[in-house]
């Protein structure tokens, strides 16, 4: 691989990232916070039994541990990058690929998968009630990598996306450090 090859395939895992960093806090928040109150839903059963309460160290360490799911992601999506990345509404065959084989056909029982609607207590109505979380973030991703990778050298993409990058890890950071969260 020369030089631009590797500086090409750094950038695009950089981009995926921060990308990724960004958009599944953003939509953590707005679903998690402001539209579905996950502090209730997480603090009873069925999902009470199944995922961490809010208060818990580990969901305030969650933006952190999107450092290690980002650059994983981005060395899947990058031997395909061609398909998404040179065609016209490219974004939407990202979002189809998201969305088919990480959503609907995620291979274990996560909610609002077809597994996790056969083999999970959660109800049915409850799971299809979280799915605009994933299916919009996935969404916003597709869209972002598409265009940022389509102008990397775009200074303003950059400027915006690193700060929020950085000021999400740092919130995370500051409630693992401080937070008196539950383990």
């Amino acid at each position: 691989m020369g030089t631009d090859a590797v500086k090409r395939f750094l950038g695009f895992v950089f981009r995926v990232t921060v990308l990724h960093t960004v958009t599944y806090w953003l939509f953590g928040l707005v679903f998690g916070v402001f539209l579905f109150n996950y502090h209730y839903w997480y603090s009873v059963p069925p999902l009470s039994l199944y995922m961490k309460p809010t208060t818990s160290i580990w969901v305030f360490a969650g933006p952190l541990f999107q450092l290690i799911r980002g650059p994983i992601m981005a060395l899947v999506l990058y031997p395909f990058r061609n398909v998404f990345l040179n065609r016209k509404y490219g974004w939407m065959y990202l979002w189809g690929l998201f969305f088919g084989l990480a959503i609907l056909n995620a291979p274990g029982p996560a909610p609002g998968s077809i597994e996790g609607m056969v083999f999970t207590v959660i109800p049915l109505w409850l799971q299809i009630a979280f799915l605009p979380e994933t299916a919009l973030q996935t969404l916003a991703l597709s869209f972002l990598i598409y265009l940022w990778q389509n102008r990397p050298d775009d200074k303003k993409l950059l400027i915006l996306f690193l700060i929020l990058f950085i000021v999400i890890l740092a919130f995370s950071a500051l409630g693992v450090l401080f937070g008196e969260g539950t383990t």
